[in-house]
């Protein structure tokens, strides 16, 4: 809502008109002696003064909203002298408080300093007594540096005429209150003792005075005074739905959220029964309602206290059995898959009177401790400790990688990477083979030393004079064992001319055909 374009702030603020009346009122039944105040004849709802308690109740609960309206107008229109003040005081009260304090005068900061004492102003206060020490320094460094301009005359007095009303409404509230709660000690003082002057006022008017409120079953007070909010934007699946007079109440305030609704019950059946006492103008003064009183605390007390502490339970009996643990290869294997590695027990133990070694970078968190790992500082490399639990296996029918060659190494000098391999090379393994070096294992007479790279990719390197040696020694052999000899052909007949030619065919007798046997002779 902008109320910018108002110029009176009466045409948008009118409760005051009605607040008039009612203080009238209160004045003229405050003022009268005490012989002369209300006395308590018959019923309670046909007193003067009691319709004038509920119609106070009443209005008390609206001037907040008034107030509120009437703290828009003053910000829009007082935003011309000082627009940042709005977000460094945003207590209506104290905003409308500072604005008369300070008003059109000038905003450097000595100005700003003297009004901090000074009581010259119209509302006869000093600025250090509206605000806090923080406050005040704030609204002092922003004033100096505020882009506002000077108020003219007719602009001011709009705001200030604003300023006494938000004053003067928080002055009648305080009158309302008070009356009503001076009051009710009157009316109703037992359901005042219980519940407090303010909810007690707000049941009787809600429910129609103490006759109506004696009539009301228990389990009607909570939903008194709640307001559904069933709009969009506005949650439905609160902790409790009934939140009425009763709930905002001093009794329930201070229980728990999720024993209020229980609360609201054990104490709605003692506000029925003293507003049935009140009714019947029993207990005047008010001990009934103390006794209610006493017996909701203590049932409340009950209710929100800790459960009881049972106790350190004893342990239970120790059984001597052995324990049953599973055994077998397999869960052996298991357990050694997850044991401790020697390399790992060998960091955890440290020799004595020895420093231990360290890797990582830095101090403290940056390095690890190796223990007894390299204890011996023989110079040595230390060799890859294979884990046999985990390492690699080898299926029965994959032996192995690659194998020995048969290829002699004197059949050639040099292979070919992969290409035009020999069939006898043994092709076993089917990834990285163990390289090295070695005398080829085979039909070859140790000329060759091979270099494997792969199952099928190898270099041979051929020794010549190893090579001219062997020679050697096979053609004196040769000339020792076969310089004499002649061939001789064995079970062949000569032909005639005396030379050799195809061998005879062979002529199918029969004579190694399975057969029927002969019939015998007669």
């Amino acid at each position: 809502m902008e109320l910018g374009g108002v110029d009176d702030v009466r045409s948008v603020a009118k409760l005051m008109k009605t607040l008039e009346p009612v203080l009238e009122k209160i004045a003229h039944f405050q003022s009268l002696p005490p012989e002369k105040q209300t006395t308590f004849v018959g019923s309670i709802e046909d007193n003067p003064e009691y319709h004038l308690l509920t119609q106070s109740n009443t209005l008390s609960t609206s001037i907040d909203t008034e107030i509120m309206i009437v703290h828009k107008y003053i910000r829009d229109h007082y935003s011309i002298r000082f627009p940042e003040l709005e977000t460094l005081v945003t207590n209506p009260l104290d905003y409308a408080k500072v604005v008369t304090i300070i008003g059109n005068g000038p905003m450097d900061g000595e100005s700003i300093k003297a009004l901090q004492t000074s009581r010259d102003n119209r509302l006869g206060a000093t600025l250090r007594s509206v605000l806090d020490g923080p406050s005040v320094m704030i609204v002092t460094v922003e004033a100096t540096t505020t882009k506002g301009r000077e108020m003219s005359h007719v602009e001011l007095e709009r705001v200030m005429r604003a300023c006494d009303m938000t004053l003067a409404l928080d002055r009648a509230k305080k009158t309302l209150t008070d009356y009503v709660q001076s009051r009710m000690n009157l009316f109703a003082p037992n359901l005042t003792a219980l519940i407090g002057s303010l909810t007690a006022a707000q049941l009787l008017n809600f429910a129609g005075g103490l006759t109506g409120l004696a009539k009301t079953p228990a389990c009607n007070l909570p939903p008194l005074g709640s307001k559904k909010q069933s709009g969009t934007g506005f949650a439905t699946n609160v902790g409790v739905r009934q939140q009425g007079f009763l709930y905002h109440s001093p009794i329930i305030r201070g229980i728990p959220n999720d024993l209020k609704r229980q609360a609201m019950r054990i104490v709605s059946a003692k506000v029925v029964l003293a507003a049935r006492v009140d009714r019947v103008h029993n207990s005047p003064d008010g001990s009934t309602g103390e006794e209610l009183k006493a017996s909701c605390l203590e049932r409340l007390e009950k209710l929100t206290e800790p459960p009881p502490n049972k106790g350190q339970r004893a342990l239970p009996a120790p059984d001597d059995k052995p324990a049953r643990k599973r055994g077998g290869r397999r869960a052996r294997k298991a357990k050694e898959a997850t044991a401790m590695t020697d390399l790992r027990k060998a960091q955890n133990r440290m020799a004595f009177g020895k420093e231990e070694k360290e890797v990582g970078y830095g101090t403290g968190d940056g390095t690890k401790g190796l223990g007894m790992i390299g204890q011996a500082n023989d110079g040595r490399i230390r060799n890859l400790q294979v884990d046999q639990r985990t390492k690699a296996k080898l299926s029965a029918k994959n032996k192995g990688w690659g194998g020995a060659t048969p290829v002699g190494g004197s059949a050639s000098s040099l292979r070919g990477f992969g290409q035009g391999a020999g069939s006898g090379i043994d092709l076993r393994g089917k990834g990285l083979r163990a390289s090295g070096v070695g005398s080829t294992v085979g039909a070859g007479a140790g000329t060759a030393s091979s270099l494997a790279f792969t199952p099928v990719q190898g270099l041979e390197l051929v020794d010549p004079k190893v090579q001219a040696e062997m020679s050697r020694k096979r053609k004196a052999d040769e000339d020792r064992w076969f310089k004499g000899g002649t061939f001789t052909q064995v079970g062949g007949g000569s032909s005639s001319n005396g030379s050799m030619g195809p061998p005879p065919k062979r002529v199918d007798t029969g004579a190694g055909k399975m057969a029927p046997p002969p019939l015998p002779k007669k």
